[in-house]
């Protein structure tokens, strides 16, 4: 197949088009999808593709790209959502009961264009397929990585000199990359930092040219590779931790909440100091914590996360469990049986859950979880990767 690259003409500031950018490869060649303002009020992607614009254009690329828009309407206003969190539209469920055409909501449009687009390229590409969604904070923020916790997410995000975040699909149902995660695709989320910060673009520029030459699609310039790679250690701080979830703060409508100003990612806070006020109440941190994603902005339904920082021996234990899939032990059990003949997933008796221990489910690389009158369902991410598209180690760049 002959490469064929497509850049949409521009059009005025108040018009977004879809797909920003497209070059088509040989299908075997790796292909690296790029998501720029799912969120609308989120526009460094969109500033840093067309910072790399003139490289994309002048280099030959090797492998497949795409950089598409996300919520349109809401990148014209310049807000989060419109309706709904279309980060939040992409459940299992709702996706397998036809909801695209029931809901009548202004981020239908934008997910059934998106959802058509990546059906299309999932099944055209046979080689490496690598998706990466672009965004954001409200609060001042190093550059980050979010994944769900997959062995393909670890080993390609591994190689950035940035802090690695895992583990969130337990506590946010409907993103976008736990989607197509779970189709067994790479996917990650690269946050560049706070919403209004100059410095974001440049790290997610820094991050999208890294991304291009480790997933192998634009052949690595030393020089340029060497000061993104700077860029992005000195602006993290030089943090190259895994980091999971293990609290969210919750708001529903309605809710009156105000973070208390001066919050950053990954900053450490003490036991009983104040975070915010919601709903006239103080809320206290119960023990020191490291505090993430606190809310600085009207529209959002977390007021903020906690982190913890993930030893290396877990995660190399953790690894060892799902490559040997010991996972398959626990269906053995009393009250637990797999939830389809795939083994994507365990159902598990609410009265059996009282005696597993939460680590353990971790370990085996089970955190999606969605209850019902009389279970939990579990999801595993490893059985649905597909590990033969993907290297098993990445070059250091």
């Amino acid at each position: 197949m002959m490469s064929e690259t497509k850049l949409i003409v521009k059009k005025p500031a108040s018009h977004v088009n879809r797909v920003l950018f497209e070059h088509n490869a040989n299908p075997e060649a790796p292909c690296l999808v790029v998501f720029c303002g799912i969120h609308g009020n989120e526009k460094a992607g969109l500033e840093a593709f067309h910072l790399l614009l003139p490289l994309l254009e002048e280099e030959k690329l090797s492998g497949s790209l795409y950089v598409l828009s996300g919520n349109i309407p809401a990148l014209a206003r310049g807000q989060r959502f419109i309706d709904e969190d279309l980060n939040r539209l992409w459940k299992r469920k709702s996706l397998e009961d036809g909801f695209l055409s029931e809901n009548k909501i202004s981020e239908n449009k934008d997910r059934k264009e998106l959802l058509r687009i990546i059906n299309d390229i999932s099944s055209t590409i046979t080689g490496p397929l690598y998706f990466i969604d672009v965004h954001t904070t409200s609060a001042a923020s190093i550059p980050f990585i979010t994944i769900d916790d997959s062995l393909i997410n670890r080993r390609f995000t591994s190689v950035f000199p940035v802090p690695v975040v895992l583990g969130i699909e337990e506590y946010l149902q409907g993103a976008l990359l736990s989607y197509i995660n779970q189709q067994g695709f790479v996917s990650l989320g690269f946050e560049a930092g706070e919403h209004h910060d100059e410095c974001s673009v440049r790290n997610a520029e820094s991050f999208l040219y890294m991304a291009l030459c480790v997933a192998g699609v634009m052949k690595p310039n030393q020089d340029l590779i060497k000061t993104h790679r700077e860029r992005l250690e000195r602006n993290s701080g030089k943090d190259h931790s895994f980091y999971e979830v293990i609290y969210r703060f919750a708001l529903g409508p309605g809710d009156d909440f105000k973070m208390c100003r001066g919050y950053e990612n990954f900053q450490k806070v003490g036991e009983g100091a104040l975070l915010a006020y919601y709903n006239g109440k103080e809320l206290k941190a119960e023990e020191e914590t490291t505090i993430f994603m606190p809310l600085y902005q009207k529209q959002g339904e977390d007021g903020f996360f906690f982190v913890r920082r993930i030893p290396s021996w877990i995660l190399g234990v953790s690894a060892g469990l799902r490559l040997l899939r010991l996972d398959a032990l626990l269906a053995l059990l009393p009250g637990i049986s797999w939830i389809d003949p795939e083994k994507n997933g365990l159902r598990v008796n609410l009265k059996t859950v009282r005696f597993l221990a939460k680590p353990l489910f971790h370990l085996l690389g089970y955190r999606e979880i969605e209850e019902d009158q009389y279970h939990l369902l579990i999801y595993n991410r490893e059985r649905a990767s597909q590990k033969e598209r993907y290297p098993f180690k990445y070059p250091k760049l």
